[in-house]
C-alpha cells in the first residue's frame, strides 16, 4: 500500500434540490470518511476496484471498465489535463452505504486528492473540488449543483449558492452550529429498492416543466423554481445565529413539506419521519435527492437520542446511523 485518502460525506439541513436552480442552501460535512487505497499497480494507468466493478484509466486519460466506475475518469482528467495519469491501484472503500449523503462527491474528492498526492502537487481546497465536481457532475447527468463536491471538499458547514450568469459555485462558512445538547442523525429508508439521485432530479425538474440541464433552463423558470422556496431560507437565516431547536425543528418540516409537495418523498421516508416525531425529535426531514431508499435527518436532545433512534428502529425496521460534524475535508491519512 502506498497511502490512504479520504473524505467526509455530506447531509443538506435546508435546500436540497432547490440549490440546483440556484437557491442557497446550508450544508454540513460528516463522519464516518470514505475512503481510497492507493497502492502499487505493474500495468499503465490506474486500476479501479469497488464494490461495484473494476476499470482503467489509461496513461492517456481514456477509460474501459464498469460504468459506474467512468466518474473517476472525469476526476483524473481534471487532475491531469495533459495525460500522463500515473500507475497504481485505487480501492475504493466505504463506510457505510447510504443514500442522500454525497457519496459519490466524497470518493470523488478523497480519489482527487490522492491523485494530486501522485502528481507531487499540494492542492488547494478549490482545486480539489473543482475536480471532484468533474466527477460528480457526470455521476449526475450533468445536474450536480457542486454543494456535495463543495462541502466534502472544504470539510465543513457551509452556504452555498450556485449562480449561472457567470457560471460560478459560491460558498461561504455558515458558522452554524446546532442548538447546545441537541445533535442530529440519520434514517436509512432502504428495503431492497432505491431510486437513483438522477431520476429524483429529473422528477424535481419535471415538476415545474422543466426537462433540460439547470444551465439550458432561463433565469425567468430558475427564478420561478426559487420563489417557493425563498420564504422558507428566510427563515432559516434568521434563525442561524441562535438557533433553538423547536424553532429549527419546524423549519425541517416546512422544507420537508415542500418537498413532498414536489414528489421527492416516498413512502418509507414518511413513515420515517412520522415515527421520528412521535419519538420525540424536534425535527426530521428528507435529506439529499431522496425518494425510494432515501435518507432522513433528525434532529433531537443529544440525551434522547439512543432512546430516540431504538423506538424508530423497533417501530419500521429502518436502521438509524450516528453522525458528527466533520473536522477535516478531502485529505492524505
Amino acid at each position: 500500500m502506498l497511502f490512504v485518502s479520504s473524505a467526509p460525506c455530506k447531509v443538506i439541513l435546508f435546500g436540497e434540490h432547490y440549490v440546483v436552480y440556484g437557491s442557497p442552501v446550508l450544508a454540513i460535512a460528516i463522519e464516518p470518511r470514505n475512503r481510497v487505497k492507493f497502492g502499487r499497480w505493474e500495468g499503465a494507468g490506474v486500476s479501479l476496484h469497488s464494490s461495484y466493478g473494476t476499470g482503467v484509466i489509461t496513461r492517456d486519460g481514456a477509460y474501459e471498465g464498469a460504468e459506474e466506475l467512468e466518474i473517476y475518469q472525469a476526476v483524473a482528467n481534471a487532475v491531469f489535463p495533459n495525460g500522463n495519469v500515473p500507475s497504481c491501484k485505487a480501492e475504493f472503500l466505504p463506510s457505510w452505504k447510504l443514500k442522500g449523503v454525497g457519496a459519490s462527491a466524497s470518493f470523488c474528492a478523497a480519489f482527487a486528492a490522492g491523485l494530486f498526492r501522485l502528481a507531487g502537487k499540494t492542492p488547494s481546497t478549490e482545486e480539489i473540488f473543482a475536480a471532484a465536481q468533474a466527477g460528480d457532475l457526470l455521476a449526475h447527468g450533468g445536474r450536480a449543483s457542486g454543494i456535495d463536491a463543495k462541502t466534502v471538499s472544504f470539510g465543513e458547514s457551509l452556504i452555498f449558492q450556485r449562480s449561472f450568469e457567470p457560471p460560478e459555485f459560491n460558498s461561504s462558512p455558515a458558522n452554524f452550529s446546532l442548538p447546545a445538547g441537541t445533535a442530529l442523525f440519520l434514517i436509512d429508508t432502504f428495503r431492497g429498492e432505491k431510486d437513483g439521485t438522477l431520476k429524483m432530479l429529473e422528477t424535481f425538474a419535471s415538476q415545474f416543466g422543466v426537462s433540460m440541464t439547470p444551465s439550458e433552463v432561463s433565469g425567468k423558470k430558475r427564478l420561478e423554481i426559487r420563489e417557493e422556496y425563498a420564504p422558507v431560507w428566510k427563515k432559516i437565516v434568521g434563525e442561524m445565529k441562535n438557533p433553538d431547536p423547536k424553532r429549527l425543528g419546524r423549519l425541517m418540516e416546512e422544507n420537508h413539506a415542500l418537498l413532498r409537495e414536489r414528489k421527492m418523498s416516498s413512502e418509507g421516508i414518511e413513515t420515517a419521519v412520522s415515527s421520528a416525531l412521535a419519538s420525540g425529535a424536534h425535527g426530521a426531514k428528507l435529506t439529499g435527492a431522496g425518494g425510494e431508499g432515501g435518507a432522513v435527518l433528525v434532529l433531537c436532545e443529544e440525551s434522547s437520542q439512543a432512546g430516540i433512534a431504538r423506538r424508530i428502529s423497533e417501530q419500521t425496521g429502518f436502521a438509524c446511523h450516528p453522525i458528527s460534524l466533520a473536522k477535516k475535508g478531502a485529505a492524505i491519512e
